[in-house]
């Protein structure tokens, strides 16, 4: 039978001894990353391009780009071809210069926006993929990778963003939550708070195939008290978010079928031994470090809550361990080593000033903070 001895104390006691090193400097943790793809006529692929989001132009002539994007000092509407603005300077598709072949615009810089035979704006592969994240996948400004796929018919765009480590997650939660606001620590409240409500289906949907496996009525409860802690969270982010004029996505769900143990097993040790123990260390550097009282009680709940729900996903591994066969119980370890050291490599990728209001560890100190839970926890459990 596997056991969780490694839990030598509880979590929140061990979070307190981690955090006792930290400093008074505040700052961002994103997390993890995740891909996801958007798929693409033809059509609509050459309209972002032309640097166009939203589609061609209607029968009429009229164009449709209220939320066309402006690249640098150039623009392009359906009246004027302006491709070659630099600066100050400005030669619309009217007037040239001496040389008519050529124009400033046909001499960029490597991976730049170029002139398309239409004259519009044409942009780069690269750009045009991030255009493509930014769009069409919860309006994240910008991804951290961007892969293009083009096929005779279609076109895959691979969009890698950030995938933060608030509550648990569940392959039956389809969104991210991600907003583009104009407050950063605003736009971050309100996807905490879709990730809170996303944790209200996770934990049912988990229940629900336990229950199916068999387990243990003690489990299940906890698992029953972990639901009404993420609602109340889900409310209190919420709040939270809009008060600071951030608009609060509802987490979009679907229903599943009972899935094999391993699936359950590998998804409890990733979402819920790492990245859901991770969230409660960090809530609890954000209930020490929130510029505000008001956010310091807040996460101070959030903290203690989230640290009895890590020790739950802890308690869940033990029991699922013991349902599964070696070679079971190995793939579950190598999942759990695999997304520490994603989650390792992430937390110097991107660093908001912006967000220090938030309490949350500065890379720096999150990098520290991971490898000493790796050191007391996660190392002792593979």
């Amino acid at each position: 039978m596997h056991s969780s001895s490694y839990l030598s104390l509880p979590l929140a006691a061990l979070f307190a001894n981690l955090l006792a090193g930290c400093g008074d400097s505040i700052g961002n943790c994103k997390g993890s990353q995740y891909t996801q793809e958007v798929e693409l006529t033809p059509e609509e692929w050459s309209e972002f391009q032309r640097n166009n989001p939203s589609g061609p132009p209607d029968p009429n002539g009229t164009t449709t780009g209220s939320d066309a994007v402006t690249t640098g000092a150039s623009t392009t509407d359906a009246s004027t071809t302006d491709a070659s603005t630099t600066d100050a300077s400005t030669t619309d598709a009217s007037t040239t210069d001496a040389d008519a072949s050529t124009t400033d615009a046909s001499t960029t810089d490597a991976g730049a926006s170029t002139t398309d035979a239409t004259g519009g704006e044409a942009l780069s592969e690269a750009e045009a993929c991030a255009l493509v994240c930014k769009h069409r996948v919860d309006e994240f400004e910008k991804p951290l990778d961007c892969e293009v796929t083009q096929e005779a018919t279609k076109v895959i765009v691979a969009c890698t963003l950030p995938a933060y480590c608030e509550g648990r997650r569940h392959a039956c939660v389809t969104s991210r939550g991600e907003r583009a606001e104009a407050d950063p620590a605003g736009a971050w409240l309100a996807r905490a708070a879709h990730d809170e409500a996303a944790s209200v289906h996770a934990f049912r949907s988990l229940a629900r195939e336990l229950a199916a496996w068999g387990a243990p009525a003690e489990l299940l409860a906890r698992i029953d008290a972990a639901v009404a802690d993420e609602v109340r969270h889900a409310e209190v982010v919420a709040d939270a978010a809009r008060a600071r004029g951030a608009e609060v996505t509802p987490p979009a769900h679907v229903a599943l079928a009972v899935r094999e143990l391993l699936a359950i097993a590998v998804e409890n040790a990733v979402e819920g031994c790492v990245r859901e123990t991770w969230a409660a260390l960090s809530a609890a550097h954000q209930a020490r470090f929130a510029a505000e009282p008001a956010l310091r009680t807040m996460y101070e709940e959030i903290a203690a809550d989230e640290a009895r729900h890590a020790e739950l996903a802890w308690a869940i591994d033990a029991w699922l361990m013991g349902q599964l066969d070696a070679a079971g119980r190995d793939a579950v370890a190598s999942a759990r080593r695999a997304a520490i050291a994603e989650l390792q490599a992430s937390l110097g990728l991107l660093e908001e000033p912006a967000l220090r209001v938030l309490g949350l560890p500065p890379a720096a100190t999150a990098v520290r903070l991971c490898g000493e839970l790796d050191a007391a926890l996660w190392s002792r459990a593979a």
